[in-house]
């Protein structure tokens, strides 16, 4: 049923006569005579009686009269918020992240974001990057940020930012004075790694190839889970790693650790934004993709 058939008959009412109607429409008189057609063939029942001067309610006019006019205006109310989709940020934000940006970067970058913004509730879940894209794609997080790309059907994947990493060690390690250092010589101090299919250690091992060293000739000490577990090894004076500076920030600047620069090719990762291919992307979603990227630029 069209609404304009509605908005045409209630006008109709309101004046008394076709003319009337048409009138206050600014159609013409058959056109207006057609739509009230329409409905009366729509529901099988002459609808206005018009043998007198003015145009009268039948029994079954009376009936659409009453709902007519609630239909034209549930149509304006949804028009209304419709018009208002994607002006207010407020919601739910769900997504998740591998255990790189998701230990360190985005709890702040959520923090700031729902602070700027206290109407959206925010839900952050922690997985591996193969958990996460899986989350996505069945529609339980809408969005997952990795730290590496994991090309499958039904997936996009945007660049989102840059991690630098760096080398640390506590001040009293023989490398902690130095000016620089080349990474084949960093390589020839035991190392605490990473476990195995981490993205730093990934991008570590990278780095080594191309300096002609193979990853299992890099001398481990320890191999400890994550950027946490081997940050700690370092303050407690067990050798030296390599994490995101972000992770380390506060024991940079109070100078419990130091930050060995790496001769060369600075070591970086890559983070990615990985998006469901067949979802329209929420309001909340697209102001907190807005939000990093803009933190990104200030930076």
């Amino acid at each position: 049923m069209d609404l304009r058939h509605l908005t045409t008959f209630r006008a109709v009412v309101r004046r008394g006569s076709f003319s009337g109607g048409a009138a206050e429409l600014g159609i013409s008189q058959p056109a207006v005579s057609a739509q009230i057609r329409a409905l009366e063939e729509r529901f099988g029942h002459r609808l206005l009686d018009r043998s007198g001067r003015q145009v009268t309610l039948t029994d079954a006019g009376r009936v659409l009269d009453g709902y007519a006019q609630r239909l034209i205006d549930l149509d304006g109310e949804l028009e209304r918020a419709m018009t208002g989709v994607g002006e207010s940020v407020a919601g739910p934000l769900a997504l998740g992240s591998s255990t790189g940006p998701g230990e360190v970067l985005l709890p702040r970058l959520l923090g700031a974001f729902q602070a700027q913004h206290p109407s959206v509730s925010v839900r952050l879940v922690v997985h591996d990057t193969q958990t996460v894209c899986e989350m996505v794609l069945a529609g339980e997080i809408e969005l997952g940020v990795v730290g590496a790309q994991r090309p499958r059907s039904g997936l996009v994947f945007e660049p989102l930012l840059r991690d630098e990493l760096v080398v640390i060690a506590q001040p009293g390690h023989p490398l902690a004075s130095r000016a620089s250092v080349p990474l084949a010589e960093l390589l020839t101090h035991p190392m605490i790694v990473q476990q195995e299919g981490s993205g730093v250690r990934s991008v570590v091992e990278v780095a080594a190839r191309a300096v002609g060293i193979r990853p299992r000739d890099i001398p481990t000490s320890m191999e400890l889970g994550l950027q946490q577990s081997v940050k700690a090894a370092v303050l407690d004076g067990f050798g030296i790693t390599v994490v995101s500076r972000l992770a380390v920030a506060p024991e940079l600047a109070d100078e419990r650790l130091v930050a060995i620069e790496v001769d060369g090719e600075a070591l970086v990762r890559d983070f990615f934004l990985v998006r469901h291919a067949g979802r329209t992307p929420s309001a909340v979603s697209e102001a907190f993709v807005a939000h990093v990227r803009g933190k990104i630029d200030e930076n």
